[in-house]
């Protein structure tokens, strides 16, 4: 059985409401959807229990170059296929996604949740970040409403335990080819069946796992695909360059020109020094009374507590410079933090490879459902 190139589930609206939602998952490397069923099954149904008024559209994407059937048009450029055309690669399949959808909604804008795992997080900013630059009358038929990152890997890769050990290797003239050829030869006459069961006993893989990386081992290109994209990680993931606006961190002016909620001038002043305040006291404020900025795409990020492939110091600054101070939990002290992303640390002993172990797949998929709740929910 060949590995997948996409997952694509639907759930049309059950009751009077009209309107829809595109989740878009963007995977991490190896970029292989097949990892993701477990994730995004338990995801759509939780989404469905939660919401009967909403036509759902739950779906992901493999990357580019990765031996999927069928083979993607990645790029015209031959394989490996690097970081930058992985992200137009997946841009271009999440644009055609939105405009079949918007199509059977004459012509509408769709909002859209984007979902990304390690590197696939450093996409999903990418993606916003573009996105947001581009004038809106020349924006595809989607709304970016909100982006969850999940054990994402946005900066500094190469400082991570796992950066620091690999680093010199890929470095190396020739390294990921030769790696290349020698897991080919070591596996080319080792049937499927029982490379999945050498991979079950090595590791924790659930059986749908092992057998995805049994066939990622034996692809053409994969092993060697699966390397470039980590030397090209390691080479492009430094420091955090995204703009401002992307963090939700604009002129107060900005600011105070969009809100909606509140309706009179005494809001405003209250509203103004609760701002002032904000420096020596933490009086709680409602997001949903606030008026966020409708172009500002909502952000959450879920660290593990100990993870390979992030050090703890580049976690801990991001959540202290980026994140929102207020926590996740709908009150924050003052309007600049409820546009902050929501950054949160794991607290059960999930790893970075949480897609291979089902149960953790679904406890991340609870977690994925209840921040899309937050975002759909003040939309």
């Amino acid at each position: 059985m060949p590995l997948s190139d996409s997952i694509y589930h639907f759930r049309a609206g059950q009751g009077p409401t009209k309107k829809s939602l595109l989740v878009f998952f963007i995977t991490g490397n190896p970029g292989l959807i097949d990892y993701y069923h477990v994730t995004l099954n338990c995801l759509f149904a939780t989404l469905c229990a939660r919401d009967s008024d909403t036509e759902l559209h739950v779906c992901g994407t493999s990357l580019a170059g990765f031996d999927t059937s069928p083979t993607p048009k990645h790029t015209s450029k031959a394989l490996p296929v690097g970081l930058a055309e992985q992200t137009q690669y997946v841009t271009g399949r999440l644009i055609s996604t939105a405009r079949i959808i918007s199509k059977q909604w004459d012509g509408e804008t769709i909002p859209v949740v984007l979902v990304g795992h390690s590197i696939g997080s450093y996409m999903l900013l990418d993606i916003i970040a573009e996105w947001q630059a581009t004038p809106a009358e020349s924006r595809p038929p989607m709304d970016l409403v909100g982006g969850i990152c999940l054990f994402p890997t946005v900066v500094d890769i190469a400082k991570s335990p796992t950066g620091r050990a690999v680093a010199p290797l890929l470095r190396l003239p020739g390294s990921t080819l030769l790696v290349h050829l020698i897991v080919r030869l070591i596996f080319y006459f080792v049937p499927i069946f029982i490379m999945t069961l050498l991979i079950r006993m090595l590791t924790r893989f659930e059986l749908a796992a092992a057998k995805t990386t049994a066939r990622f081992l034996k692809s053409k290109h994969g092993v060697r695909q699966g390397l470039f994209l980590a030397k090209d990680e390691l080479k492009t993931v430094r420091s955090d360059a995204w703009p401002d606006s992307l963090w939700g961190i604009r002129p107060l002016q900005e600011f105070t020109s969009t809100i909606t909620d509140v309706t009179n001038a005494n809001d405003l002043r209250k509203d103004s020094a609760i701002r002032k305040r904000s420096s020596t006291t933490t009086t709680p404020i409602h997001t949903k009374s606030l008026g966020i900025p409708t172009s500002l795409t909502r952000l959450y990020f879920y660290w593990a507590a100990d993870d390979h492939w992030v050090a703890v110091s580049t976690r801990d600054q991001l959540i202290a410079t980026r994140g929102r101070h207020g926590g996740g939990k709908g009150e924050v002290s003052s309007l600049e933090e409820a546009c902050k992303p929501v950054m949160e640390i794991d607290k059960h002993g999930i790893p970075h490879a949480f897609p291979v172990v089902a149960e953790h797949g679904r406890a991340v998929a609870g977690k994925v459902a209840e921040w899309i709740g937050q975002i759909t929910a003040a939309l």
